[in-house]
């Protein structure tokens, strides 16, 4: 039986933690808080609950497998909900609702709303590349070998996303549509993979979902996976480093002392001393615009989910009810960008508080940015000293859920099970 230790009480440490213990590690969580479930929970502030991240998700199929593997199946734990789709507004105020989970609902969409559907034809050939990352990068921990020349090949590996974008569509309209997220997300279209435009065909192919009563709905149902798994929660506790001697690890220190461990799996936003830091740049996230909103005022028509292509872009989404995130560059107060696009949540608002950038590195990590292909195996995870792990927005593959759980999956599959002892003879 290996000793692991879980750093970071986040999605990435509770989803892994639960995966080793049913796997018969014996594994302690270390969380700083006193609660579990990171950024999960959202953010507190005043009288409301925000979401600082979009809380929907593609790929339902993580959340099954990892209840399934940890325990109990999903649907004994928490309850899932299919999202119609996500609301694009243009500058010119032209307004598309676009399905997600199936094709003819997106070629409906684009021919409803511009006479032509560019989008399907550049979606369909991504099959075979969405496989190709699925196997190679996302279902196992990466190594050279995962980006060998054909794979390269094969994915356009060079290929930059600006130019792939501006060489497909005519209609800068569909262009923003593709980069205005990224650039929301603090990365330069221009450093970032083509293959990663992968994301709009599996939004397309699995759809968007929610979990039913939110990401803090998750954080509780994993709470309780961990007390069914009887995993050594320990809240409170402080995790700064990884201790290392000639055999290799051996504990985790923390303010109260090491804590002794065969593995370590850092899963924390923070970096660990006795680790050399990867030589990448920290990603940057847009402003956030913290709104309430009055139930009693007239209802604007707003979808769940609303990217704004427009100068400058924005994207808002609502978390818990009427509270709602706005992601802008601050290039002008988003309440009156809002209005030029047709929106007008002015007179609606109760309450609002307003992050920068500085404010959300300080709640956590939002992971690493793009500058090419290579980013892939520089990114933690790939290349660590022996007996340690990495999961988490800081790590391989990025921050959304779908790649946090599909990395604790493959982290789990490559450490294995613990052989069962044999029965002692009557």
């Amino acid at each position: 039986m290996a000793r692991v230790v879980v750093v970071g009480g986040g999605f990435a440490g509770t989803s892994l933690a639960a995966r080793l213990a049913k796997l018969r590690h014996e594994v302690v969580l270390l969380e700083a808080g006193d609660r579990l479930g990171g950024r999960l929970r959202g953010h507190q502030a005043g009288d409301g609950l925000w979401q600082l991240d979009l809380d929907t998700f593609t790929l339902p199929g993580v959340l099954r497998d990892l209840f399934r593997k940890s325990g109990r199946p999903l649907d004994a734990a928490l309850t899932l909900h299919t999202l119609p789709g996500r609301r694009h507004v243009f500058a010119d105020r032209t307004v598309m609702d676009l399905p997600m989970g199936r094709r003819s609902g997106q070629v409906d969409a684009f021919l409803g709303t511009f006479g032509e559907d560019p989008w399907s034809p550049w979606l369909d050939p991504m099959t075979e590349p969405w496989d190709l990352v699925r196997r190679r990068l996302l279902n196992q921990v990466p190594s050279a070998d995962s980006l060998d020349r054909a794979t390269r090949r094969a994915l356009h590996a060079r290929r930059p996303l600006s130019r792939e974008v501006a060489r497909t569509f005519d209609d800068d309209r569909v262009r923003r549509m593709v980069l205005d997220d990224v650039v929301l997300a603090g990365d330069d279209p221009r450093a970032v993979p083509a293959a990663t435009a992968v994301r709009h065909q599996v939004e397309r192919n699995f759809g968007r979902w929610e979990v039913e009563g939110g990401m803090p709905a998750l954080a509780d149902a994993l709470a309780r996976r961990l007390e069914e798994r009887r995993v050594d929660v320990r809240l409170g506790c402080s995790a700064w480093g990884v201790e290392r001697d000639t055999s290799g690890v051996t504990g985790v220190r923390t303010d109260d002392g090491v804590v002794a461990a065969d593995v370590v799996a850092w899963c924390a936003p923070t970096w660990p001393d006795g680790l050399p830091e990867p030589a990448l740049l920290p990603r940057i996230p847009a402003h956030r615009a913290l709104v309430r909103l009055s139930p009693d005022a007239p209802t604007p028509d707003l979808a769940r989910d609303v990217a704004v292509h427009a100068d400058p872009p924005l994207h808002l989404w609502e978390g818990s009810p009427g509270c709602w995130t706005i992601a802008h560059h601050k290039a002008e107060d988003p309440l009156i960008a809002l209005v030029r696009v047709g929106i007008d949540l002015r007179d609606r608002v109760v309450e609002r508080h307003d992050l920068a950038p500085a404010d959300l590195v300080r709640l956590g990590h939002w992971g690493w940015q793009w500058r090419g292909w290579r980013t892939v195996l520089q990114r933690p995870g790939p290349t660590l000293p022996p007996g340690v792990v990495m999961a988490g927005a800081h790590a391989h593959p990025g921050p959304s859920l779908e790649a946090i759980g599909l990395a604790t999956e493959a982290i789990a599959e490559r450490l294995g099970a613990v052989p069962r002892r044999p029965a002692t003879p009557a």
